[in-house]
């Protein structure tokens, strides 16, 4: 299967001739192959996003891993990082503090990334450990370099955020949705739920884990499934789970791709993502919406949160058999749909 490359890994490509003699460890953001275009000494390929890793595992020369982060022996011999910077700054700083905390001093670190995403304060957050310089440019994309001078100090529990919603305490960590707070679309969405609400549940993109969390408070007679594609997320829902004293199953899917077709839900929940990176994209959603019916039980509801301008009443007209607009604001609504 061919993957276009993005725009970060066409100024990759157009480098590639630096990363020859190098041991080279991708990481970050990556969406696509451009690992197999790079002739290196050896590679390690790692992403803690599920989608990323599904696409990655394409990869044919080298090896890929899917963990929340990179492992010290996994990089014991590596002298090189190209690091794909994502859209969440906060997120970048995240994996890069751990990953610059085990690699070897003297590493050749390069940071590729589309420039409305930040990637240029990277030279200023960075300085006290590698002293970055910009080498090249080309299509609104950036590509900086500097040398590992010092290893950085990580520490996981230094940055869990915590916030308390209605008497649960919810903790976060960076690159997740809802790492601030809740957010106003899923306590819209929230607010829709009753005690009617029963059997087995399947919170998609769960995050924090709070819809689900907000849920067992209403109703006790849930069955929770929660899955996302962030292991950041699954790390920080079971904790949560588990602190506020609910049972459920927690694990990476791709919306349904790892879901059992056989198992089938009384309700879909979801706060979907609007963003593809730093893009807009219905894709999620209508998918989402599209693929449920395989996944309901007979007379099984979705019910999800979107954007009040967005409408999505033609795929549901043809997707189930009744829907409605069960609650709005002036930046959200809440969509109910029925087998």
């Amino acid at each position: 299967m061919i993957f276009p490359l993005t725009q970060p890994s066409k100024l990759i490509l157009k480098n590639k001739h630096l990363f020859y003699q190098k041991k080279v460890i991708f990481s970050g953001n990556i969406k696509d192959t451009i690992p197999d275009s790079i002739h290196t000494l050896s590679t390690v390929v790692h992403t803690n996003m599920y989608n990323n890793w599904h696409m990655l595992k394409n990869i044919k020369k080298h090896k890929v891993y899917y963990n929340l982060f990179l492992k010290k022996d996994i990089i014991l011999n590596a002298n090189t990082l190209i690091y794909y910077w994502p859209k969440n700054k906060s997120e970048a700083y995240f994996q890069l503090q751990k990953i610059l905390s085990i690699l070897n001093k003297q590493s050749h670190i390069f940071i590729v990334g589309e420039n409305c995403s930040g990637v240029k304060s990277a030279i200023l957050k960075l300085k006290p450990w590698v002293t970055l310089k910009k080498i090249d440019t080309a299509k609104h994309c950036i590509l900086t370099y500097g040398i590992l001078l010092k290893n950085t100090y990580f520490k996981l529990k230094s940055f869990f955020n915590t916030y308390i919603w209605k008497n649960n305490i919810i903790r976060t960590l960076p690159g997740m949705f809802d790492y601030r707070g809740i957010n106003i679309g899923s306590a819209l969405l929230i607010s829709t739920f009753t005690k009617n609400i029963q059997g087995k549940i399947l919170d998609i993109g769960t995050g924090s884990g709070i819809l689900t969390i907000a849920l067992a408070q209403i109703s006790k007679k849930i069955h929770p499934t929660l899955i996302d594609v962030n292991l950041t997320a699954i790390l920080a829902s079971k904790i949560n789970l588990s602190f506020n004293k609910i049972t459920g199953s927690v694990f990476s899917s791709d919306l349904y791709s790892d879901i059992n077709s056989k198992k089938k839900f009384n309700i879909i929940i979801s706060n979907p993502p609007l963003h593809n990176g730093i893009k807009i994209s219905y894709h999620e959603t209508i998918n989402f919406i599209k693929q449920s019916i395989n996944y309901l039980k007979p007379k099984g509801e979705i019910r999800f949160v979107t954007n009040s301008c967005l409408s999505y009443k033609k795929i549901l007209d043809n997707t189930f058999s009744t829907h409605c607009i069960l609650k709005k604001n002036n930046y959200f609504k809440i969509y109910q749909a029925y087998l």
